[in-house]
């Protein structure tokens, strides 16, 4: 669990499961998600199989004063890689709550695991996610072209990552 505040990002829990359903609606996951229908079954089976964390891959609940709003997602690709995604309800955005989250988490990644690299992408459209990921530090590296499906068709995505060096670089400048 990591908590700064007001805010809490933690492991799901079986009371979760109302909250992971409604993530399923496409209009809460928001324009620029793709959106898989599941049943609250398979939901609740992956949910009492492993709380869908696992060493490669974690679902993580983000409550804001015990309220959640929110999802984030750590896939550990290989040693010193992972690949971090987020969502937000609609509620919850607009407030800065998902700068917050990302950079708490990063740090949190960057102090208690051998990562050298994060990666997140976004869609080329989605503004408030690109403002996001440059306000923790993480730089565009590229376009990776058609590669979600959301909304009926195929989109591009930027490519985003922070690195272990720049990190260690805002550590040593913040001790000075």
């Amino acid at each position: 669990m990591i908590t700064q505040q007001n805010l809490c990002i933690r492991p799901l829990q079986r009371e979760d499961l109302p909250v992971l359903a409604a993530f399923q609606i496409a209009e809460v996951r928001g324009m620029y998600q793709e959106c898989r229908i599941e049943s609250a079954l398979m939901l609740q089976k992956q949910l009492e199989s492993d709380g869908l964390c696992s060493e490669q891959f974690q679902m993580l609940m983000i409550e804001e004063d015990a309220r959640a709003v929110g999802l984030f997602y750590l896939n550990f690709i290989r040693e010193g890689l992972v690949r971090l995604g987020f969502v937000l309800h609609p509620s919850a955005q607009g407030h800065h709550l998902a700068s917050r989250v990302l950079l708490l988490c990063r740090d949190y990644l960057m102090e208690n695991f051998p990562v050298v690299r994060l990666e997140a992408d976004t869609d080329v459209d989605n503004i408030a996610a690109q403002k996001v990921l440059e306000r923790c530090g993480f730089r565009a590296e590229g376009i990776l072209r058609k590669y979600r499906f959301h909304h009926g068709s195929y989109h591009d995505s930027y490519l985003y990552s922070f690195i272990r060096d720049e990190w260690n670089r805002n550590q040593e400048g913040s001790a000075v």
